[in-house]
């Protein structure tokens, strides 16, 4: 998958819905893509840097991969305790 395909919206929300409701583990590269698309939503708009020409790395790019493991993260199931 090209970086560019995980910046539309379409294939984007298709890899969030497969990690959340199908619990699929994702890939570092499905996370670098998610990443990529954050970035680009957000201070990519503010100052027209890429995302690929963000220095691995660096705290702009940890920051970004953090928070593309947080958004595909399978939510906590909570197991309803014995009364």
């Amino acid at each position: 998958m090209s970086r560019s395909r995980a910046y539309s919206g379409d294939v984007f929300h298709r890899l969030l819905v497969r990690c959340l409701a199908e619990e699929h583990q994702p890939t570092d590269e499905e996370i670098d893509l998610v990443a990529g698309k954050i970035w680009q939503d957000s201070y990519g708009l503010v100052t027209g840097q890429p995302w690929p020409d963000v220095v691995p790395d660096s705290d702009a790019h940890r920051q970004m991969i953090g928070a593309a493991k947080m958004a595909l993260a399978p939510p906590l199931r909570c197991e309803a305790s014995a009364a």
